[in-house]
Formats: structure tokens, sequence, C-alpha cells
């Protein structure tokens, strides 16, 4: 292979694509898309959020005066009256600094009662309920508030059995790193594979590919076409994952003392690193897996010969990759299960599925070399199989080829 010719047909192609308007604007939406993933949930409940959260509290003032206590790491009390004086209404809420609801407490011999006027009725959540029961028990067992709320909070520690993680919170972050880059790496592949597969159908269904051929080997043409967006897929790759990493860091720092909704919204980013060896994981699986769907969809690109045919042979190409993902998806659950296990070493699937594994659980070191050196060598018949069809198919007009036809191509 010449590669002088290889190198010119990269060049061309890699600027070609990070110049295209597609690439820059899946790009730039890609990054906004991982700033309000992580970043929205908690500027809405720091920012805006919190008027679902204040409150007016009607009753006798010992009772508004413990309830506030209780009440104050879920919602805000903006005031308190000893007695309604008038209907409430939303005008009522508007008039106390917009507060979602007023909630008019009274005692008897029952106990506490309460009773809530909201904006939204559906969401009333249940933590104003479970925040008032230390004192409605408090009046029936003369406790102090402080003793019931002790008693009623048992300490439970969680402990992980996999060395990998500490305990309860380190895992759950993991999976929440583990949710965004497997994510980060369905869309990759597919997006840049597909861009392939476009350049290869216009080529052809334009006749360049005639002329291109003449000067380039088809083999020349296809590895430069690949390298080049794998190249532009990396660096577009590489600024989703510093966008979601350094948000998700930045958002720590700011959700720190705000209330308890805030600190469950925070996505699980900055909360433990990124390891040297989770990098280096994904990075050669994201490679292993393009390099297998670009091949295959270049194939499969040049046997059509109207870019209307793209959609018929591109949907048994999605198939593996969808179902690699959703695979995924339960391996952030079971990474060890049997199935799991076995599946990530399955060609076209393991990256999605491996990579899981890896940012979840302890996997041992033969199996991730396994599942690579099975996948490079699926990788390297994959790219002897499609080079084949796209050699042939390239300069083939007319009928589109049948799945027979195909075979035989990739047998001479």
């Amino acid at each position: 292979m010449n590669l002088n010719l290889l190198a010119v047909v990269f060049q061309a192609e890699f600027l070609r694509k990070v110049r295209s308007r597609p690439y820059l604007i899946g790009t730039i939406i890609g990054v906004l898309g991982i700033f309000a993933f992580t970043s929205l949930p908690v500027l809405l409940t720091r920012f805006i959020g919190g008027s679902d959260h204040s409150l007016v509290l009607v009753g006798p003032p010992p009772i508004t005066a413990a309830v506030t206590q209780l009440v104050r790491g879920d919602y805000k009390i903006v005031d308190t009256l000893p007695e309604m004086t008038e209907k409430p209404s939303i005008a009522f809420l508007d008039a106390h600094h917009g507060a979602a609801a007023v909630v008019v407490l009274a005692r008897d011999a029952k106990g506490l009662h309460a009773t809530a006027y909201a904006r939204d009725a559906g969401a009333w959540g249940n933590s104003f309920r479970r925040d008032l029961a230390p004192l409605n028990v408090q009046y029936a067992t003369n406790l102090t508030a402080a003793r019931i709320t002790a008693l009623l909070d048992v300490p439970v520690v969680v402990k992980s059995l996999d060395a990998k993680f500490a305990d309860e919170r380190s895992a759950g972050a993991a999976r929440g790193v583990a949710t965004l880059l497997v994510f980060l790496l369905y869309m990759s592949i597919i997006l840049n594979a597909q861009s392939v597969m476009s350049s290869v159908a216009e080529e052809k269904t334009s006749r360049i590919a005639e002329l291109l051929v003449a000067t380039v080997s088809p083999a020349q043409l296809l590895a430069g076409k690949i390298f080049a967006a794998g190249a532009a897929g990396t660096i577009q790759l590489a600024l989703w994952c510093i966008t979601g990493i350094y948000t998700g860091q930045t958002l720590v720092g700011l959700t720190s003392g705000t209330a308890s909704a805030a600190s469950m919204a925070t996505p699980a980013l900055g909360a433990i690193p990124i390891t040297a060896g989770q990098g280096v994981a994904f990075v050669l699986f994201f490679l292993v897996g393009f390099i297998q769907y670009a091949t295959m969809y270049a194939a499969a690109a040049s046997l059509i010969n109207r870019t209307e045919d793209l959609g018929s042979v591109t949907v048994p190409l999605v198939l593996p990759v969808v179902g690699g993902f959703l695979v995924a998806q339960f391996a952030l659950v079971q990474p060890n299960a049997p199935s799991v296990q076995i599946i990530s070493q399955v060609p076209l699937l393991a990256p999605f599925v491996m990579f899981t594994r890896i940012a979840i659980a302890s996997v041992p070191l033969w199996q991730i070399v396994l599942s690579l050196l099975v996948n490079i060598v699926a990788t390297v018949a994959i790219v002897y199989a499609a080079g084949k069809v796209y050699r042939v198919g390239l300069l083939m007009y007319g009928k589109m080829p049948s799945l027979k036809q195909v075979i035989a191509t990739i047998r001479a």
C-alpha cells in the first residue's frame, strides 16, 4: 500500500469531515447536550426549583415552630401565620413570596393534622408527611422530637464486596459515569460509521468513485476514509467527555450545602475520578467498535445505486449496535452475570458491554485481554471481507446484488 497516497486520502477526508456543517453542528449540540444533562437538574433545583418547596405555615406558634425545624431540610418556610384570615388561593400564595403551598396545622386528641393547599397537587410529595412523623409521635409518647428523629434514623452502612468500590455512593457514582460514557460511545460509533457510509454512497452515486479509483486503489480509499472518520470521531468524543467530566466536577462544589433534592439531582460524574485504565479501555473499545461498524457500513454503501437505498442496507447494521447498547444497560445492574460475561466477548457487542463491566466492576484481566484479542481478530476478518465487497461494489452499477452474490464475492 502506497503510504503517500493513503496520507493524501486521509488528509482530504479528515479536513472535509471536520469542516463539514453536520460535524460541527453535531459536536456543538453534543457539548451543549452533555452540559444540560449534567447541570440542568442541579441548576433548576438551585435557582428555580426552590419555589416548588416554599411553604407558608398556618397554626399555633408552638406547632409551626416545631414543624419549621423538622421540614427545613426539604422545604423553605417563607412565612408563618397564627391563623388563616382569608380563603387559600393562588393570589394568597403570590402575596407570600410566590409560595408553592400553604399548610394549615392543627392538633387534637388524635394527634397532628395538616391540610395543604398547593398550586400543583400532583407535585406534592410524601416528604412533608415523612418530616412531620416525629412530631406526631412526640405528641403521642411525650418523647422529644430530637430523640424520636434519632430513633427513626437507623444507620445502615453498605459496604461493597467488590474491591473496586468501598461503599454504596462510589458504586452509584461509577454507574453514572458508565451510563454517560456508554451513551457517548454508542452515539460516536453509530454517527461516525454512518458518516463513512454517506461519504461512500455520495461518491458512488455521483460517479466520483470512478475517478478516484483511477489513481487510488479501493483499499487505500477505504482505509483513508476510516482513519479520517476515526480521527475526527476521537476528537469529537474527547470534547464530549471533557465537557461531561468538567461540568460534573464543577457542580460538586456548586451543590454542596443545597437541599437534598439538589444533591439527588446531581449526576455522578464528578463524584469519582475516571482512572487511566478506564480511559484506555474506553479508547480501545471505541476504536475496535468503530472500525468494525465503519467497514461494514462502507461495504454496504458501495452496493447501492441510489442514496434512497441507504435505508434498506442500514437497518440490519443498526441492530447489533442497538443490541449492544441495550445489553450494556443490563450490564449496569448485573455486570458479572454469566450471560453478560459471554456477550462481553462477542464481536460488535463487546465494545459496549465490556466497557460497562470495566467501569462498574472488577473484571479479571484475562477477560479484558481475551475480549480485545477476539474483537481484534474479528475486526481483521470484517475488514478483509468488507474490503472485498467494497472493491467490487464500488464500480458495480445496475441492480443491487443479492445476499448470495455478496457472499460469493467475499469467498472469491
